[in-house]
């Protein structure tokens, strides 16, 4: 009878390198998606700014607040489902619903119709990585994870990237266009009667789409398959999938309250998120600025867009790589390097913006910006894989989710506003310089946050081999 009851081991992982290359793929154009549509706002928010005659601090409220409460907020109960439902399902109505409302935010009349609709984009894309982090930890072992973390989150830059030449080319493009042909009628019939409502609805549709692909092409796997033995059966056993789902979030909080580094690292990434995403938008728009003094719109949106695109791709592109594979490189010898190198490279970042911002807007501006974003850029890779390992595979969506919570709410919810709400404050005092000021000011939250990153490296160890 003792035999009988024994849970049945998890079977090994049997599938072939290629697929596994192809799902970690396709989980970042999915990711890939997710920034071109959270970030396309932010590269088209200069003329939006213009045609509804909006602040910067409302602005701020479109790219931060106005997505990030319900993206976090509703990340927890998804993660809860991800962690025993079918995570591919999860994954495509979210990609679905995200790349709708993006959609119907290029019909949006007024300003509160702006923000409900991105409301609906953050809804949606609150789907999307705690699952997908899950999956990514059952196709590949944990020696792997932080190289297919770090492939997995270019979709940040790479999203970026896009989301920048197609929002600012684009948009460029259909502006020319509207004045030299004119609206042409089906889009009049909808309202797309400016040229960046256009942006919106070309890279809204074709996510529906991707959704079906998702879904019937990646295969839901075996929980905890890339595990120990231990973990494997635990995460398989009956009573694991019959444990009450309402106490799923309490048991995460559980085990993460017992380990006082994954909240150091949790406020870490924060902060350091706050940075990026209060930088992102806005140095965009201070270039756009400039441009504007002497070009049409369209134009100046145009003309920053490609180098900016350069510095958040090419700078975002080799820094989140180069935190992966130096991470799974030093991290079996030195464990506290996981968090250890994302808290230099933060450091560094600082003087880089600031050397930027105080150049002559040229190549050599654009080229310290790219080595400045490629430092702010180290830590995911090594963060999202520590947080997988701190933790059983039956927890890890959750856990995700969690981080994302606390990324979220003070990061992406903080960020983008405060620069705005910063740069109209200063206008009195600094005029048209006032904006570079609110951007150097937000980047000086680097240092706290390598601090906490340092300080979580310290007892990494022990907060490691006690989830082992």
């Amino acid at each position: 009878m003792a035999d009988a009851a024994k849970p049945a081991a998890v079977p090994p992982a049997t599938d072939s390198g290629a697929y596994r290359a192809y799902v970690l793929g396709g989980l970042f154009v999915v990711y890939t998606f997710n920034f071109i549509d959270r970030q396309i706002v932010s590269v088209l928010q200069e003329p939006i700014r213009a045609h509804f005659d909006l602040a910067d601090w409302q602005l701020g409220l479109l790219t931060g607040p106005a997505f990030a409460v319900l993206y976090a907020v509703l990340g927890l109960p998804i993660a809860m489902l991800a962690d025993r439902w079918h995570r591919v399902n999860i994954i495509a109505i979210a990609l679905a619903v995200w790349s709708a409302f993006t959609a119907l935010f290029g019909l949006a009349g007024s300003f509160m119709t702006l923000l409900l609709m991105r409301v609906g984009v953050g809804i949606g894309e609150a789907g999307g990585s705690p699952p997908s982090h899950s999956l990514i930890s059952d196709y590949f072992p944990p020696n792997k994870r932080a190289g297919a973390m770090s492939v997995y989150s270019l979709g940040i830059p790479i999203g970026s990237v896009l989301g920048i030449l197609f929002g600012g080319i684009g948009y460029h493009a259909v502006a020319t266009w509207y004045a030299e042909n004119g609206v042409p009628g089906w889009l009049d019939a909808i309202g797309a009667t400016e040229p960046w409502r256009v942006a919106f609805l070309l890279v809204g549709i074709p996510g529906i789409l991707l959704a079906l692909v998702v879904k019937f092409t990646i295969r839901e796997p075996q929980r905890g398959r890339q595990d120990t033995p231990l973990a494997a059966e635990t995460a398989a056993t009956p009573a694991a999938a019959k444990a009450d789902k309402s106490k799923a979030l309490s048991r995460t909080l559980s085990v993460l309250f017992s380990k006082p580094g994954f909240w150091l690292i949790a406020l870490g990434a924060a902060i350091a998120s706050l940075v990026g995403y209060g930088l992102f938008p806005w140095v965009l728009s201070y270039f756009v600025r400039i441009y504007a003094v002497d070009l049409p719109l369209s134009e100046a949106v145009a003309r920053a867009a490609v180098p900016y695109a350069f510095v958040v791709g090419g700078g975002g592109f080799v820094g989140t790589l180069l935190g992966g594979w130096l991470t799974d490189k030093l991290g079996p010898k030195w464990l506290g390097a996981y968090l250890a190198i994302p808290a230099i490279a933060l450091v560094i970042s600082y003087p880089l913006h600031f050397v930027a911002l105080s150049l002559p807007v040229g190549a050599m501006a654009f080229a310290v910006l790219a080595v400045g974003s490629a430092m702010l850029s180290i830590w995911y890779g090594p963060v999202w894989a520590t947080v997988q390992n701190l933790v059983p595979p039956d927890m890890r969506a959750m856990s995700s989710a969690v981080l994302l919570f606390v990324i979220n709410i003070i990061g992406l919810g903080i960020g983008p506003f405060a620069t705005g709400a910063l740069s109209d404050f200063f206008r009195e005092s600094y005029g048209a310089d006032a904006l570079r000021i609110a951007i150097l000011v937000i980047a000086l939250l680097v240092l706290p946050a390598a601090a906490l990153f340092y300080a979580a490296s310290r007892r990494l160890s022990k907060d490691w081999e006690a989830a082992r």
